[in-house]
């Protein structure tokens, strides 16, 4: 056992040999974290224990080297300096910059962990000089209805040692995933077999940034002002909502990206918007790197844009799940909701929202009309972060 401290919670951590040094996360002694793609290096005894110090002594050189060539350097660092400064900047909104911005960022999993690292280190929310940014576009679906390879979900220990066996997940947290999937049953948050079967496939400790709270039954923050909502709110939002497989389903509001990692165990087509940039990079980053091992994740496309005016590209959408408060339903997401089509949204003030079920109907004649129904039945109000506007504002009713 080991004590070190944890940059992400800001306070010491006790640290088992078999856990990740930077985000506690449980693996096996030398293989890379699966949350944040940690690795100890061939140096770095493993568990995080103190470097020696010849190996100190030998870093400090290399610091004093570095500073010398650094001041020899400085010279060329000033015209460089002057160089970039007398460069021409593409306007925001420019397609070339739009471009740039998305080659910038690293697609294979190894070169993101860095990335992701970096944007931890940030807890406020940065938006981007440029809209919207692709992060994941369209590839050819992954069917999940011919996916043959199933664990049982009849008993729990036959499906954790058939998780065990067959995925890369814990046992520990499948049998903590296994309980509140029995609690939210009983409680009544699953209504549909389908959605209880998705919930247990999915890997909340992948998403929530502090793995080892991962199956706490409540809202934890996720860096940037941001939460990863409590697995009961979503078992039931994701109840109500009930994407089939053929659908399309848009998401108002990544975060963490496990909604979008529960949908898409339920539907091939997942499509999410998230306005935060570094939020929305750093769970892109998550999903690249489970993509190998997790292919329905490959369905989600993901982009950097508010979240507000929806994706026009690919309307009508069969579902719409909204996954943060405003006062009133956007007129934008109401228009590329589809006849049929059902929306989930939290309704209401910040001191609290009623989640509504909101379904539209098109008669022949093109007349439209709504039906709405508090999934709480007037029994619980739950208090989501803001729909926010470019710049941090919040989007209010006119």
């Amino acid at each position: 056992m080991v004590l070190v401290h944890c940059k992400k919670m800001n306070r010491p951590i006790v640290h088992w040999p078999s856990s990740c040094t930077k985000c506690g996360f449980d693996k096996g002694p030398g293989k890379p974290c699966q949350v944040c793609g940690y690795s100890p290096s061939g140096s770095q005894p493993s568990g995080g224990a103190p470097v020696p110090d010849k190996a100190k002594s030998k870093g400090r050189r290399k610091g004093i080297l570095l500073v010398v060539l650094l001041s020899a350097g400085g010279l060329l660092g000033v015209l460089f300096a002057f160089l970039l400064a007398t460069e021409p900047h593409w306007p925001s909104g420019n397609a070339a910059a739009q471009a740039s911005a998305v080659s910038a960022f690293p697609s294979s999993p190894a070169a993101s962990a860095p990335l992701k690292a970096a944007a931890l280190s940030s807890q406020e929310p940065a938006f981007p000089e440029v809209s919207p940014i692709l992060l994941a576009g369209y590839e050819p679906p992954f069917d999940i209805t011919k996916r043959t390879a199933n664990p049982p979900f009849n008993r729990k220990e036959a499906f954790v040692d058939w998780m065990v066996k067959h995925t890369d997940q814990n046992a520990r947290f499948l049998r903590e995933r296994w309980d509140l999937a029995t609690l939210l049953g009983g409680r009544g948050d699953f209504t549909h077999k389908r959605v209880r079967e998705a919930f247990l496939l999915t890997p909340r400790e992948y998403f929530s940034r502090n793995p080892r709270r991962a199956y706490d039954n409540a809202a934890l923050p996720i860096g940037y002002g941001q939460t990863i909502s409590g697995p009961d709110l979503v078992a039931h939002m994701t109840d109500y909502l009930d994407p089939l497989p053929g659908q399309k389903v848009l998401e108002i509001g990544t975060g963490s990206g496990y909604q979008s990692a529960l949908l898409s165990e339920l539907c091939n087509y997942v499509y999410t918007i998230e306005i935060i940039d570094a939020l929305a990079r750093e769970t892109d980053a998550i999903f690249k790197r489970l993509e190998p091992r997790y292919p329905e994740y490959r369905n989600i496309m993901r982009k950097v844009d508010d979240g507000y005016y929806g994706w026009e590209e690919y309307a009508p959408f069969d579902k719409i799940i909204v996954t943060c408060g405003i006062d009133h339903v956007p007129p934008p997401l109401m228009q590329q909701l589809a006849p049929n089509g059902t929306m989930v949204i939290p309704i209401g003030p910040p001191s609290g929202q009623t989640v509504l079920r909101i379904v539209k109907k098109v008669t022949p004649d093109g007349t439209v009309s709504l039906t709405r129904e508090d999934i709480y039945h007037g029994m619980v109000k739950v208090g989501f972060v803001p729909l926010t506007t470019w710049g941090g504002g919040v989007h209010r009713a006119q």
